[in-house]
C-alpha cells in the first residue's frame, strides 16, 4: 500500500540531472492504508459491473467510463479498490477484475449482505481494524493524545496522521461504525451517512429546518479534473454547502450518490419543485449544466457558486452573480466561505420576486 505510481510524463523534468532529482526527493513515507476512501474505491467495481457486464476490463476503459485519465489519481483509486479486496489489478495491470468480495459489494442479495460486505472490505486494511479495536469504535481522542498513540502503538509517521484520521473517520461513517463497536461481531450496519430523502434517488443532509423550505443542490457526483482530489465534492457538500444552506433556513436535499450519473425523473421533479436551487458550476459538469438549464426555464430562484479558478461560462457569468468558494477546504477558509454562501443564498431567496433572472433578461433583450 505504500508503493508510488510512476509520475506522468508531463511531471518529469528531463533537463534536471538524475543526481539532482534524487537529492531533492523527500524520503518515502510508509502509509499502511489506502489513499482514497472505501466509498471512492467502489467506483471501480461498479464501473466494471455497469459498463462491462462484470467481466475483467482494461484500466484505460475503466478510467474513461468514470471520467478520469490514466493519472496518479486513477492509480490511487484502483490501488484502494485492490487493497480493500474489491478488485484485482491496478492502473498498471493489463486488466482489472472484480473479486468475490467485490461482487457481493456491487451485486448484493440484500441490504444486510451489502452492509456486512462493506464492513469486511473496511477491515481488510489492518490498521483500520487495529485502531477500531484499540479505541473500541470510531471515536478518537484529542489530537495531543492521538498523535502519541498513532506513533508509538501503530508506527504511523507524524506527517500522515491528518490524512489517516480523515480517511478513517470518513470510512467509519460510510460503513456505520460508531463510537462503540465490537470488531468480533462484524454486525451489519445501517450506514447512516445521511437522512432518507423523499425518494430513492434523493437524500437529505443536515437537519430538517422545520418550516418546509427546501434547497436542492445540483453539483458533480465525481471529480473529472485531476486538480480536485477524489472526494472533493462530497467534502464541499458536507463542509460548506450543508451548513450554509441550513443557516439560511432551508432543508438540504440533493441527488443520491450511487456511482451513477444518470438523471432520474424523480430528481428532476424535486429539482423543479424545490424552493431554491444551489448550483455548483465547478468543472462545468454536463449534468449540472443540463439540470441548471431546466431550472432556469422554470424561472425559479437559483444561487450559483463555483470553486475559485473555475473558468467562466459566458452566458451565465455575464448575466448572473456567481459566488466563489475556496477549493482548499482548510478550516480557516471554510469558516469564511460558509457565512458568505449563506448571505448569497438569502439574497437569492429574498429577491426572488424582483431579481433579474436569466429568463427575464432574455425576455427583455428580445
Amino acid at each position: 500500500m505504500s508503493e508510488q505510481p510512476e509520475p506522468d510524463a508531463a511531471e518529469v523534468d528531463t533537463t534536471e540531472a538524475p543526481k539532482a532529482r534524487r537529492a531533492r526527493r523527500k524520503p518515502a513515507v510508509n502509509r499502511p492504508f489506502p489513499r482514497r476512501t472505501l466509498e471512492d474505491a467502489l467506483r471501480v467495481p461498479r464501473a466494471i459491473k455497469e459498463n462491462n457486464g462484470g467481466k475483467p476490463w482494461a484500466p484505460d476503459q475503466i478510467a474513461a467510463s468514470i471520467g478520469m485519465g490514466m493519472s496518479g489519481a486513477f492509480y490511487y483509486l484502483t490501488a484502494t479498490a485492490r487493497d480493500h479486496g474489491l478488485t484485482e489489478g491496478t492502473r498498471d495491470a493489463s486488466e482489472i477484475s472484480i473479486t468475490e468480495l467485490g461482487r457481493k459489494a456491487v451485486y448484493p442479495a440484500s441490504p444486510e449482505e451489502e452492509s456486512e460486505t462493506l464492513l469486511k472490505a473496511f477491515f481488510k486494511i489492518d490498521i483500520f481494524r487495529k485502531v477500531v479495536e484499540h479505541f473500541g469504535g470510531s471515536k478518537l481522542p484529542e489530537a495531543r493524545f492521538l498523535t502519541n498513540t498513532l506513533q508509538t502503538t501503530f508506527g504511523l509517521d507524524e506527517t500522515v496522521h491528518a490524512e489517516f484520521v480523515s480517511l478513517f473517520e470518513k470510512n467509519c461513517r460510510f460503513v456505520g461504525i460508531g463510537a462503540d463497536y465490537d470488531v468480533d461481531t462484524l454486525a451489519p450496519s445501517t450506514r447512516p451517512r445521511s437522512n432518507t430523502g423523499t425518494s430513492a434517488e434523493t437524500v437529505t443532509f443536515g437537519a430538517d429546518n422545520g418550516d418546509g423550505k427546501v434547497c436542492f443542490v445540483i453539483m458533480p457526483f465525481s471529480e473529472r479534473d485531476d486538480s480536485h482530489a477524489i472526494g472533493f465534492f462530497e467534502e464541499v457538500l458536507i463542509s460548506i454547502f450543508t451548513p450554509a444552506i441550513s443557516a439560511a433556513g432551508f432543508t438540504v436535499k440533493t441527488a443520491k450518490r450511487q456511482g451513477s450519473d444518470v438523471i432520474q425523473s424523480t430528481i428532476v421533479t424535486e429539482l423543479l419543485a424545490a424552493d431554491l436551487v444551489l448550483a455548483d458550476l465547478t468543472e462545468h459538469n454536463p449534468n449540472v449544466l443540463f439540470e441548471l438549464g431546466m431550472r432556469m426555464a422554470e424561472d425559479r430562484p437559483i444561487a450559483l457558486v463555483r470553486a475559485k479558478g473555475t473558468g467562466a461560462i459566458f452566458d451565465v457569468d455575464n448575466l448572473l452573480r456567481v459566488e466563489d468558494y475556496n477549493p482548499n477546504l482548510w478550516t480557516s477558509t471554510v469558516e469564511k466561505d460558509v457565512p458568505r454562501l449563506t448571505a448569497h443564498l438569502l439574497a437569492a431567496w429574498e429577491n426572488r420576486d424582483t431579481a433579474q433572472t436569466y429568463m427575464k433578461i432574455l425576455g427583455a433583450r428580445s
